[in-house]
């Protein structure tokens, strides 16, 4: 039988006795604004108990429980795509709804948390992580940890769209005028000079590049393994790539080979130098043997760019700079799909949709002048 009592500040509680494994216990709660919210709080507990319910389960953090549930109930089950987006689905738990434990999460506040990240992001990933939030929580509603559903009736709704604009990449010439710029002061301690270079040579994106490690570079047989990427934002450690493409194994040029011989050479005299030590075999570290952030890259290439009179691109823009010179000098777009790690020749196709406008009409003109030259030579 609940007991229902008024308290001091003029608010109302409820105590509960119940037995468990033999051994009498007490569940207070307070903080009601009238008796009769007490007595309904205090109705429904007791009905969790008469069902058998576990009443304490509900005190573990929602973030701990969405990690453990993916860890034993979802991790390899299917695609490593999908460990991803369920991941990134527990980090979002993790930065937006940080303390808050099962029983304590509302509608209210699950709605809140979603409102929050769509302000920024695009409605398709504010419903991916619905949708993965919303899976945890059936499973927590099915077991009895929960006895409320806080995403029935949620609207997962991001305000701002995926961006359709031009992508930026620099032509030859550009691309060239930036290598001999970054090229003429090469040192362990300008990092991010090595990461725009090797960029612009493979492709490969940010977290990959600084994922790198030196087992897999292979100066011999003159390729580069790509199979995992550098988490800066959350975990600061190694992580999985974008998908199953992404691993992969890529030629590298002798120029590219020669700057990479020249950066390992350099950390090895550091390191007997001052002693410090390459602890994760990292192939792009600094001089204190660190890694940069992409934001510290972006600004040295912005610098670059201005010293060789170029237009201003990011980091990212370089892997479209090093797709589009393959593009515009006919090297096979499948080949370049594998190259960049995309899931499939479909994304390719999307991302450069403008680039392959521009090489069919240089096509169309070829096969105009080769027409023209035919007829010319009757």
């Amino acid at each position: 039988m609940a007991s229902i009592q008024k308290m001091k500040n003029g608010r109302w509680r409820y105590r509960v006795s119940y037995k468990e494994n033999g051994k009498y216990k007490t569940k207070t709660k307070g903080g009601f604004r009238t008796k009769k919210e007490a007595e309904l709080a205090a109705a429904e507990l007791e009905g969790q108990l008469h069902k058998g319910y576990d009443i304490n389960a509900g005190d573990q953090l929602f973030s701990e429980y969405m990690r453990n549930w993916y860890e034993v109930f979802r991790k390899g089950k299917k695609s490593e795509d999908n460990d991803n987006d369920i991941r990134r689905a527990v980090e979002f738990v993790e930065k937006y709804l940080p303390d808050v434990k099962l029983k304590d999460l509302t509608r209210e506040m699950y709605q809140k948390a979603l409102n929050e990240y769509g302000e920024t992001h695009s409605t398709a990933s504010v419903k991916k992580h619905h949708t993965y939030m919303r899976a945890c929580l059936k499973e927590a509603l099915a077991d009895g940890i929960i006895y409320k559903d806080p995403t029935f009736n949620v609207v997962a709704v991001g305000k701002v769209e995926p961006k359709n604009e031009e992508i930026k990449y620099l032509n030859y010439e550009e691309a060239a005028k930036l290598l001999r710029v970054t090229f003429g002061n090469l040192q362990q301690r300008y990092i991010s000079r090595y990461i725009i270079l090797f960029a612009l040579a493979t492709g490969a994106r940010f977290s990959e590049i600084i994922g790198l490690t030196w087992d897999c570079v292979d100066f011999e047989n003159k390729t580069v393994t790509i199979n995992k990427t550098w988490d800066h934002k959350y975990k600061k450690w190694f992580d999985n790539t974008k998908n199953y493409a992404s691993k992969r194994t890529i030629t590298v040029d002798d120029h590219t080979l020669s700057i990479l011989k020249d950066l390992k050479r350099k950390q090895a005299q550091l390191a007997i130098k001052t002693g410090l030590r390459n602890e994760h075999n990292l192939v792009f570290i600094n001089s204190k043997f660190e890694l940069v952030t992409n934001n510290a890259v972006n600004k040295t290439l912005r610098l670059l760019c201005k010293k060789a009179n170029i237009k201003e691109i990011t980091c990212h823009g370089l892997r479209h700079t090093h797709a589009s010179m393959l593009l515009f000098k006919g090297v096979n777009i499948k080949y370049v799909s594998r190259r960049l790690g995309h899931k499939d020749i479909v994304t390719t196709l999307q991302t450069y949709s403008h680039i392959m406008d521009e090489m069919e009409q240089k096509e169309s003109r070829q096969v105009d002048a080769t027409m023209t030259e035919l007829y010319n030579a009757r």
